[in-house]
């Protein structure tokens, strides 16, 4: 592979909800192109990893806590103490979603999905813009005819950024010895 060239072909941010009946938010972008190839709402795991099978090469970026242990890691700590409005894993809710997205991180890391957790809302403050359009056209990515979106399509495609400039080198992080939060490093 040539220094230029991605190390996957495929970005993908998945807004994932703590229930499986629920939309899960999934976006794709096509990093060759600078483009949205998909944007769609899933329920099930199994939905999810079916809709994946097109796009092979891909790191995705999960709106979800990765850990199998529901609890304030110190990486959600530092996010806190950097100003970044999290939830703790360790909240009702948040614990379903926590397990379900480790899980699920699991069985697509099994697949040779590349995983990384994000978390849309820091990620526009981290960039300083207000919103997901505005993060898209900052990193040159094309959007094209989007219909009217809902929260969880628009934090998918936040997340779909994250993988974009995980793959491309605009990636920054928060981390600590019990995980690892990509944001995107401010193109300004």
């Amino acid at each position: 592979m040539k220094p230029d060239e991605p190390s996957a072909n495929y970005a993908v941010g998945l807004d994932l909800a703590a229930k499986p009946w629920r939309c899960s938010g999934a976006a794709v972008i096509d990093v060759l192109r600078g483009e949205v190839a998909s944007l769609r709402c899933l329920s099930s795991d199994e939905d999810i990893i079916a809709f994946l099978e097109r796009f092979r090469d891909s790191v995705v970026a999960i709106d979800a806590p990765l850990t199998d242990q529901p609890r304030m890691r110190d990486v959600d700590r530092l996010m806190l103490k950097s100003g970044f409005r999290i939830l703790p894993p360790s909240f009702r809710w948040m614990r379903q979603l926590t397990l379900r997205g480790y899980e699920l991180a699991v069985r697509l890391s099994d697949l040779g999905y590349t995983v990384i957790e994000t978390h849309p809302r820091s990620v526009l403050k981290y960039v300083g813009v207000g919103g997901f359009r505005e993060l898209l056209a900052l990193l040159g990515v094309k959007l094209g005819e989007s219909p009217s979106l809902n929260v969880h399509l628009k934090d998918a495609l936040t997340a779909a950024a994250v993988a974009y400039c995980y793959v491309t080198g605009c990636a920054a992080s928060v981390s600590s010895h019990d995980g690892v939060i990509y944001l995107v490093k401010s193109p300004r």
